[in-house]
């Protein structure tokens, strides 16, 4: 048999997975300075939070948070400040001491979320959760997240909380 028809079946292989497209990995958290992902959420730890333009207590005070463990996103860090993201999308900086790594949640939407007695639809309903609700984070898994506010603790799906992402298991 002439050489020109034996076939090379070693090639065959590497053709083959070269007309396949490559398998991507999950993108890697950007590790900021102080050692922690960013993004991250976390929750404001103090009763009287001042919010700056900039990493500096020379910068102006844009607003002033009141009320402990609402939850926001840390999107740089500078220093002992960290920037930080709010349900309603404005930024600024705060310092790190102010925030705590608790994780809280606000309950989303126009009208009232059933919090449920297990991660299923057709789960009994515990409570029923007031849009704008500020809840304890306890776990998230799949598409259900587990809750707790109020002397209540419940299953609602991740759609409709702010403060966790979309595809985080947490527990």
């Amino acid at each position: 048999m002439p050489a020109q028809a034996i076939p090379d079946t070693r090639l065959r292989p590497l053709a083959e997975a070269a007309l396949q497209s490559p398998v991507e990995a999950p993108p890697t958290p950007r590790i900021a300075p102080s050692g922690l992902p960013v993004p991250r959420w976390v929750s404001v730890r103090a009763r009287r939070l001042n919010v700056r333009r900039g990493p500096s207590f020379d910068q102006d005070v844009i607003w002033t948070y009141v009320r402990v463990g609402v939850p926001v996103e840390i999107i740089a860090e500078f220093d002992t400040w960290r920037r930080i993201r709010d349900a309603s999308g404005d930024t600024g900086w705060v310092k790190a001491a102010m925030l705590e790594s608790r994780r809280n949640v606000i309950v989303t939407g126009r009208v009232n979320t059933a919090m449920l007695a297990a991660a299923k639809a057709d789960a009994n309903v515990v409570a029923y959760a007031a849009p704008g609700l500020q809840a304890q984070l306890l776990g998230c898994d799949g598409e259900w997240c587990e809750i707790s506010a109020r002397g209540f603790d419940g299953y609602v799906t991740r759609d409709r909380l702010w403060g966790v992402y979309g595809d985080e298991t947490f527990h």
